[in-house]
Order: structure tokens, then sequence, then C-alpha cells
């Protein structure tokens, strides 16, 4: 995928974010490991793999708060590595899926 086309998806992903918001579904703690990444949509001169990382991020909140509002185990979810704030989660770590 283009850089353009990333940031495409993140705005969209930002957008879905606050539907979410506005209807329940997540709350801005939900939000907090997306927001601690430090890069929103409009950081256009931000390197691709930062809008990568931050688009994976997203996708993955939103994933857990979906499947959580729809009483699906959250646990279930791919990715959920991405959403620790703690000091040992590697931020560094690839985060491609492998496919098979």
């Amino acid at each position: 995928m283009k850089k353009n086309e990333l940031i495409h998806v993140h705005t969209l992903l930002v957008e879905i974010a606050s539907d979410y918001r506005d209807r329940g579904v997540l709350t801005s703690a939900d939000l907090e490991p997306y927001h601690q990444l430090g890069i929103g949509p409009m950081a256009l001169r931000d390197c691709r793999a930062d809008h990568e990382r931050a688009v994976r991020t997203l996708m993955t909140v939103l994933a857990v708060c979906a499947a959580r509002d729809l009483d699906r185990d959250a646990d279930a979810v791919p990715g959920r590595h991405l959403l620790r704030t703690d000091e040992a989660a590697d931020t560094d770590a690839d985060q491609r899926v492998t496919s098979h």
C-alpha cells in the first residue's frame, strides 16, 4: 500500500473511532495505546512505517471494542499485543501477519 493510501485508511479509522466513541463503544482509555504513538493521520511528514504502526494499533483497538460490544471474546482478537502500554511492550517488533 502506498503512503498516501495508508494515510487515507488512517483517516477513515480515526473517523470510525470517533463514531465508536460517540456511540459508547469505546472510551478515551481504550484509545490510549494509539495516542501514545503520537502520530495522527495529518502527520504527513512522518514515515510510512509510523503510519502503518498507528493504523495497525488503531485497527486492533477498534476490533477489540467491537468484539466487546458484541459480547464476543475480545482476547481472541489478533494483535492484542499491540495494545500493551507497559515498558515491556516492544514497539519495534515486526507487526506484519505471516500468511500461510
